[in-house]
């Protein structure tokens, strides 16, 4: 019994050291799954609007669905800034809604933003965006294009910023005169290819006539000699 009593203090250190990877292993399992991940996702994730042909009167609605993918609740807030020219982004018009309540409806550039807007971790809302080409727009717009982007900033309560975003393209449609210009390009390419092409055979035509009117006086001049 007094040589076990000699052994248990070694005995004891084997134990701690035996126990310690184990209780260090689960700590920091803990720790990393408490591990705080914000975290915003769009879908469409990349270009929501690509409009082409779009005439006044046209209407363009689309739906994004933002999604707090992390473990983290935050606060979001939306914005849009011009990323072209400004003729046609200064006259587009924007509605934007949430189920039925609407969250703006007004020019495209006088969108300053959206108030803040909770979503909890793992959730999900769906916003309705609709681009409008008024009707009033004249010639001078036909062709024109604007280029945008919505950016989405998602913040946690700790001050953590994450931001995400999607973009935005309308091309006005092209006029008569400005579609038809290169079909009017191509077929004044053709007339003149073939213009060239019959003054070379007309060319040749008379080139070989002339060198039988020479063959023919020559055999002349023999025969009279």
């Amino acid at each position: 019994m007094i040589k076990l009593l000699r052994y248990f203090p070694f005995l004891l250190l084997i134990g701690l050291i035996c126990l310690f990877p184990t209780t260090s292993a689960v700590a920091n399992e803990k720790s990393n799954t408490d591990k705080k991940k914000l975290d915003i996702n769009l879908s469409p994730n990349d270009t929501l609007f690509d409009i082409t042909n779009m005439k006044p009167g046209d209407w363009a609605p689309r739906t994004l669905t933002v999604t707090n993918s992390g473990n983290v609740d935050f606060d979001y807030h939306m914005q849009l800034r011009n990323n072209g020219d400004e003729m046609l982004f200064n006259e587009l018009m924007m509605e934007i809604k949430s189920g039925n309540k609407e969250l703006y409806s007004g020019k495209l550039s006088a969108f300053q933003g959206l108030p803040a807007r909770f979503l909890d971790s793992g959730s999900n809302e769906n916003l309705d965006i609709t681009i409008r080409f008024p009707e009033h727009l004249g010639n001078e717009f036909q062709g024109k294009g604007a280029e945008f982007i919505f950016n989405f900033i998602a913040e946690a309560k700790d001050g953590t910023v994450v931001h995400v975003m999607t973009n935005g393209h309308v091309q006005g449609v092209m006029s008569p005169a400005a579609a038809g210009a290169g079909l009017s390009d191509v077929s004044t390419i053709l007339l003149f290819g073939f213009l060239a092409i019959t003054a070379g055979v007309i060319t040749i035509i008379v080139f070989k006539f002339y060198r039988q009117l020479k063959l023919v006086d020559k055999t002349n001049n023999l025969e009279e000699i």
